[in-house]
This record gives C-alpha cells, structure tokens and sequence, in this order.
C-alpha cells in the first residue's frame, strides 16, 4: 500500500476497505449460507474509522453490526440514516445503562442484556411503550466479565415468563480462549452454552468472535461475529490464513542528521553509537500509539530496507539509524512502521500486549487514508 501524501500530518494510517470487505466475505464462507455474519466495529473500528469500515462493509452486505456503547451506537446510526443504510441492526455488547432506555429506542437500537435487572429494565420499558422490544440475551459461560452469572440462567430458564413482551433475537455467549486451538475450555464452554441453548431452542444462538469463527461449524450457530480477523490480523496461534493486511501505518523523515562514534541519542542518552552514523528522526511518538517500549527492539522500513529504532522513544518523534542508506530514498520516502519484516503482531509482542491494543491505541494525530470500500 504505497502512501505518496501526509497532508499536514507527520504520520499516517492507510486503511484498505476492500482488504477489510474480502476478509468479511472470507469468514462468511466459512459458515453455511443460512448463518449469519456481523462485523464488531467498536472503539472506532479498532482504530481505524468505525464510519468508512462500517459504510464499506454494508455495501458488502454485512446487516449486523457490533459496538460497545451507547454513544458509539447513536454515532453508527447516524451514519447509516446518511448512508441510505438505516435499517440495519446494530447491537450493543455494554447494554443500556439507567435513563438510556429511550436513546436506544430512539435511535433503534438493540441491547444485549447482561443481567436479570437490566432484563426486568427492558422489559418495563417496552410495556410502557406498548410494543415488543428487541434484545439479546448474554449468558456468562466461564469470562466471568459480562453475562447471566450460573444462579441468573437457572433462574430464568424456570421463570421464561420473566421475557414476556420482549422480541429476542439471539441468545450469545463469548469464548474465553477461542484463539488456543486445543485449549479444552472452548470444547467447556461449548457444552455448556449448548445445554443453555436447549432451554431457548426457539431463539437463533451465537458464541463466535473471530476465533470462533475459525474453529469450525460447532461454533458458528446462527451467527459469528468477527471483529479484530476483519482488520487483517489472524486471531489464532501458529494458522495460516487468507486474511488480508488492512492497514500500513507511516511516518515522515522529519530530518537526517550525521552522528560521531561515542555520541549519545536520545533522552537519557540510552543508545551510543559505536561508529560515525547517519540518523534519521521520524514524525511519530507514544502520543501517536507508537509505544515507548519499542526504543531498541523495533525496526522500520525506508525504501525497502529495514532500519532499527535507536534510542528512546520520544512523545512526538523516533530515531532510527540510517547509515549506508540510499540518499535519495532518504530524500523522498516515508518510512513504514509496520511492514513484512516487522508485522503488527511482532510490534505487539516486542511490547507485551496484542495486536487490538495497539490498533486501538492508535493516535488521533495521524491522518487516515482509505482505498477502496466501493
């Protein structure tokens, strides 16, 4: 994805939509015809833009759609009522909070209800209104996080009268380790979310995030919900796939500077070199997402050729070492900070996190770019 332009950035994001469209296309092969396929879009579509991701993948034909919150919910609706996508369904994994019942009624929204009291809530709310509200039902199957806790199910299975007048739409779970292959509590949490199923058979089912989605049919119900596999990052260990890269990240060479042997480079003065060197600074920093932690272990690409990070990673800008380096491309290229040499997932792993914590701690400052989406 080459980038020729920064307006008046020092770093950018180029996002591919057709990457992110083939990678949704891709997964809803996986699962019959007849099973449904979301796209989870929240915290900005992982950071990558929640409205250009999540107006492309409508017009792939995606018609459910996940965030967390209620504000990145209202913020989805407008979009598609602009869009000419109003109908579509977005469902809201945090559910309403207190006084927000009519803002999701409002700006037709559907809550995943997490507990009994939010189900009572709902409930309330749809007879004061006089009409079925939609919602889903999560059930807690060993996260532990949100969900019907084992007391809430075994309640509600015995007293189903608790969801009169409300329009159900999928019962849910989420798997804790879906992304471990061969990790036995998958094989536990799918037997167990299948005998709560059994006590809602009438009501479509969904336990897959992106790795259930790839762990096979036992897992796909009547919906998947993919979220960080449509941004091109695979979501299980050691597998091979066709998903797509969707999004370069770049940075301006802001300036190149010639260093002596036993000169010092950066705060602290961390990084000495050990002969004469040429050094570039690049317009990117911790306030852009580009973490601290990588001062040392990370490398970049310009013109081809990788070039590692040297000193310590300053707020607004980076070092990297440059000798020997192509003059004109030192000129006139970008440097790339996630390329084939350094994928995103070893970026993530040189620091100790996963890849969705650096996508979505993606800073604001860079301009975005987008190809393709139709």
């Amino acid at each position: 994805m080459p980038h020729q332009h920064f307006g008046n950035a020092d770093n950018a994001i180029t996002i591919d939509l057709n990457a992110i469209t083939a990678n949704w296309r891709y997964i809803d092969g996986l699962s019959a015809p007849t099973i449904k396929t979301a796209a989870v879009v929240k915290s900005n579509a992982y950071g990558l833009g929640s409205c250009e991701v999540a107006t492309a993948l409508a017009r792939a034909g995606c018609k459910l759609f996940f965030v967390a919150s209620l504000n990145e919910a209202i913020e989805l609706r407008t979009l598609f009522r602009q869009t000419g996508h109003g109908d579509l369904t977005i469902m809201v994994f945090h559910s309403f909070q207190r006084g927000q019942e009519a803002d999701f009624v409002a700006h037709q929204l559907e809550p995943v209800l997490n507990d009994l009291e939010q189900i009572s809530r709902w409930r309330v709310y749809a007879a004061k209104m006089g009409i079925k509200l939609p919602a889903s039902l999560h059930f807690d199957t060993g996260m532990n996080r949100l969900g019907l806790d084992a007391d809430q199910t075994d309640w509600l299975i015995r007293n189903k009268k608790a969801l009169n007048g409300l329009k159900l739409t999928y019962v849910m779970s989420h798997l804790v380790s879906g992304e471990l292959i061969n990790d036995p509590v998958n094989v536990r949490q799918l037997a167990s979310f299948n005998k709560i199923h059994s006590s809602f058979s009438t009501i479509p089912a969904s336990i897959a995030n992106s790795a259930g989605s790839l762990l096979g049919s036992d897992y796909h119900f009547s919906m998947t919900r993919p979220g960080i596999a449509l941004y091109g990052i695979h979501p299980l260990e050691d597998l091979d796939s066709p998903l797509q890269p969707a999004f370069e990240w770049q940075a301006r060479i802001l300036q190149i500077r010639n260093a002596a042997a036993g000169d010092k480079v950066g705060y602290g003065g961390t990084y000495q070199l050990d002969r004469d060197s040429q050094i570039a600074t690049l317009g990117v920093g911790y306030a852009d997402g580009y973490r601290r932690q990588l001062g040392g272990m990370a490398t970049v690409s310009i013109g081809g050729r990788p070039a590692p990070v040297i000193g310590r990673v300053s707020m607004d800008s980076i070092t990297v070492d440059v000798t020997g380096f192509n003059q004109g491309s030192l000129r006139t290229d970008t440097a790339s900070l996630v390329h084939e040499d350094y994928p995103i997932e070893k970026m993530a792993n040189d620091v100790g996190t996963i890849p969705y914590e650096i996508m979505t701690g993606l800073g604001h400052r860079a301009e975005r770019y987008y190809r393709g989406g139709g």
